[in-house]
């Protein structure tokens, strides 16, 4: 016992540093910035925010293998989903505002618009069938609303 109160004696400054830190990045509401549109984007405006029905859009990159392996699931989603959800495939070198817009950390990131607002976010790999299960609870609420 007397041993971890030493330790923690001497990393204290370092183990409260944490915490705030911690603290702060929870009271750092990312999802409010993501629920407009950047409107500067024409790209943005013509392939998502303008479509009638829901948009899953993969972000991701040429050099990144894990996006080229969902780029292999997105097809096997495609044939599962049949017409109902429009897929886009954005590169963040080709379009870096809406990447940064939406606060794109780490690739694949894969988001559920509708008209233009996020509906969901997942970040990594899925499979095709996973895909499918992720983007029926995102929209969910489209169905039961029409």
């Amino acid at each position: 016992m007397n041993q971890w109160i030493k330790i923690l004696s001497r990393y204290r400054y370092w183990i409260f540093g944490a915490l705030v830190i911690g603290l702060l990045s929870q009271s750092y509401r990312r999802d409010d910035k993501r629920q407009t549109a950047p409107s500067s984007e024409q790209f943005f405006q013509t392939e998502i925010a303008q479509e009638a029905g829901p948009v899953l859009v993969k972000f991701g990159a040429e050099w990144c293998g894990p996006c080229k392996l969902m780029d292999k699931a997105l097809d096997e989603y495609l044939a599962l989903a049949d017409g109902k959800v429009k897929v886009v495939h954005l590169d963040v070198e080709v379009h870096p505002a809406i990447a940064s817009h939406y606060d794109v950390r780490a690739i694949p990131d894969t988001f559920v618009f509708h008209r233009g607002k996020v509906l969901g976010h997942q970040v990594g790999y899925m499979d095709g069938k996973e895909i499918q299960v992720w983007v029926e609870k995102q929209t969910s609420g489209l169905r039961d609303s029409k």
